[in-house]
């Protein structure tokens, strides 16, 4: 498996195919938990891998938050409850609301609607 590092020397062929299984074995694994249940796919962990280059991708930094969300949703749904949220337009608001609510998303609409971008076209949510 890659430690992060570039190598000095090109992987021979049968190293290169050991990480590509590792990493498709790693997909599977990952898509077989609860966060992904009920996902249906047309394609398989191995054409994803194939895709993706030579180097295992680094989680997105938005990942925990995501994860984060996912969870709520979730804990909501068994509990039969509404998860009170809102879209804000800067970190001032933001901190305003947060206090108050479980989710608070920046709102691609409500930005855009505060005609800062020198256009007043209005955009859909970016939740």
């Amino acid at each position: 498996m890659s430690t992060g590092q570039l190598p000095l020397k090109p992987l021979s062929v049968d190293e290169e195919e050991k990480q590509f299984h590792e990493r498709v074995k790693d997909l599977e694994a990952w898509w077989n938990t609860s966060r992904f249940e009920g996902i249906k796919r047309p394609y398989s962990a191995a054409s994803v891998v194939s895709k993706q280059g030579s180097y295992k991708p680094v989680p997105l930094q938005s990942a925990p938050a995501a994860d984060k969300l996912f969870r709520l949703l979730k804990d909501a749904e068994k509990e039969k409850r509404p998860l009170h949220t809102i879209g804000v337009i800067d970190p001032v608001q933001m901190t305003q609301v947060a206090q108050e609510l479980e989710v608070v998303y920046l709102s691609g609409w409500a930005c855009s609607s505060t005609l800062t971008a020198g256009s007043n076209e209005v955009g859909p949510d970016l939740a």
